[in-house]
């Protein structure tokens, strides 16, 4: 057997997709997660007009590892018309939802809401950004307790970044995909 089959076969074994079967509860959890606080935003005047998932599991490098947690980067879009002043406003809401559904020492980080659900071995990143009509996205910036100097709806582009990384060995630079 060759090396390059010898890592595929290794690669195979540890790599982790959102439909794997180990990952169902993870991914039922989000989702609920996710109705709740599009209710929540909803209510709260700004409803979310797209989420999507980030980091490995949407570029497709997300590994399994044993006694490890599962982890959720998760965005919530909201209609840069509706959306708060204040970035923080709906990661409050988010940080919410996430402490009412058991989440422990869940916090506002500056590029996102994060918290840990030790039941399920899970953990979960929600990034808030508001989307403009030409497409053009912003990211929630800021701590719970940040000032107005601290805070602030910064250029980000997130589906851009995922379409770089899966588009990167395309040309298999790397080697085949076969």
């Amino acid at each position: 057997m060759s090396l390059q089959n010898k890592f595929k076969n290794f690669h195979d074994a540890i790599k982790l997709g959102r439909q794997d079967l180990e990952y169902t509860t993870a991914r039922l959890k989000d989702d609920s997660i996710t109705a709740e606080i599009k209710k929540r935003f909803k209510e709260d005047g700004y409803p979310v007009i797209e989420d999507f998932i980030q980091g490995s599991l949407a570029t497709s490098t997300g590994i399994r590892e044993k006694g490890q947690d599962f982890d959720i980067d998760r965005a919530i879009v909201i209609e840069e018309g509706l959306a708060p002043e204040n970035p923080i406003t709906p990661k409050l809401a988010v940080l919410e939802v996430l402490e009412d559904r058991g989440f422990k020492n869940a916090k506002i980080k500056k590029p996102c809401v994060t918290a840990d659900y030790k039941a399920d071995d899970l953990h979960i990143d929600i990034p808030v950004y508001r989307k403009y009509e030409n497409g053009q996205y912003e990211l929630a910036i800021g701590k719970r307790h940040s000032d107005e100097e601290n805070r602030q709806w910064a250029l980000s582009s997130p589906r851009e970044l995922i379409n770089w990384v899966n588009k990167y060995d395309s040309d298999e630079v790397y080697g085949s995909k076969t």
